[in-house]
């Protein structure tokens, strides 16, 4: 086998298979990329059994065959070729090594048997819609920061993708905050709701980042596919039920401020480096027209900052995680934060003017 690629057209492939690809698999096949040329194409694939990719990218093929090789060592050596260098890929050894050309650099890979890849095929015969990628991104990047860390609490460990009154909706929520945003769909189907787990969101991220066009997404019981052009991503589906979120979602009624959202998140994050503890915390308080932000740490002493809002209700406060504030409005893109308050321990729900499709609750500290 014998081929030719551009580094350009390679090299993003590569780095998206590195990252499907689990290094640290106890079962070494795990931590390869499977490499299968074809006529004037090569299909890549890679997988950890519960996250799978699979790309196609036109290549200079001479001859054709299949060859298993260490995913993250071959993307390292394609990255740090020269810019605009033609790859050039041959087996050696009857198909046990890759030999890797650059210019006059030259690479021998060791390489494992491609039979004992796993078999990786694509969803068929399942629900199945459409959406811009534009869409999905911002559903994504709207509500990603929120999902649990804690590796236990599994049905909170992803995003919950559903449809509700003709809008495709997604949610995430660790326990402490809730994040949810939508877009109007026109697909017919009926999606009772699936959980995206947390490495195939932070995967897809990073593709629709730098990828536009339309996205098919397909499911069934177990996993969820999602396919733009020649790349296709699969997924098992969490396993667990996700929570009945809307009970936590404050109503859009009483007191509310509005704060320029770079004022907002400027003194935030001005005030917090007093916090000493590990959540940060901060006291915000209102009244006629302006926010005060205070901490207070015993070893370190005290901060306050301050910024006009509008704002006539009552006078309120609260003791919140500044990380949690700070993470909603370094994601949202408006210029003004619209926020309800109720009582001093009661969550706040914060929104963007310009972006009512997504809203954010945060659960209030007792400081």
């Amino acid at each position: 086998m014998r081929a030719r690629i551009a580094k350009k057209d390679i090299l993003p492939v590569l780095m998206r298979t590195a990252g499907i690809a689990d290094r640290k698999s106890v079962v070494p096949i795990l931590s390869h990329v499977l490499m299968d040329f074809s006529e004037s194409k090569l299909l890549i694939k890679a997988t950890d059994l519960d996250h799978s990719l699979i790309e196609e990218i036109p290549a200079d093929v001479d001859t054709f065959g299949a060859i298993a090789v260490p995913a993250s060592t071959l993307s390292d050596i394609v990255r740090k070729a020269p810019e605009g260098a033609i790859i050039e890929f041959s087996l050696m050894d009857k198909g046990s090594k890759l030999l890797v050309v650059a210019g006059k650099s030259k690479f021998e890979i060791s390489a494992l048997d491609p039979s004992d890849f796993p078999k990786i095929s694509p969803i068929n015969n399942s629900f199945c819609f459409s959406m811009k990628s534009g869409d999905l991104n911002k559903l994504i990047s709207r509500t990603r920061f929120s999902m649990s860390p804690e590796e236990n609490r599994h049905n909170l460990n992803g995003i919950y993708l559903h449809k509700d009154d003709e809008k495709l909706k997604a949610a995430s929520t660790d326990g402490h905050r809730l994040s949810v945003s939508e877009t109007p769909t026109d697909t017919k189907e009926n999606i009772q709701g699936v959980i995206i787990s947390k490495k195939m969101v932070f995967d897809l991220k990073k593709f629709l980042d730098v990828c536009q066009g339309e996205v098919v997404i397909t499911f069934n019981a177990n996993q969820i596919q999602f396919t733009l052009g020649n790349v296709v991503f699969i997924s098992k589906l969490v396993d667990g039920k996700f929570p009945e979120y809307k009970r936590v979602i404050p109503e859009m009624s009483g007191d509310f401020f509005i704060i320029n959202r770079a004022s907002f998140t400027e003194i935030v994050d001005r005030v917090s480096v007093i916090s000493d503890d590990k959540v940060k915390s901060v006291k915000l308080e209102l009244t006629k027209n302006n926010l005060s932000c205070t901490a207070v740490s015993g070893k370190i002493g005290n901060g306050r900052d301050e910024v006009d809002v509008i704002y006539t209700g009552q006078e309120w406060k609260g003791g919140f995680n500044a990380s949690y504030l700070l993470d909603i409005a370094q994601t949202l893109q408006g210029e003004k934060l619209k926020i309800y308050v109720k009582e001093s321990l009661s969550p706040i729900l914060i929104t963007d003017e310009s972006e009512p499709e997504s809203m954010f609750v945060v659960m209030p500290m007792r400081i």
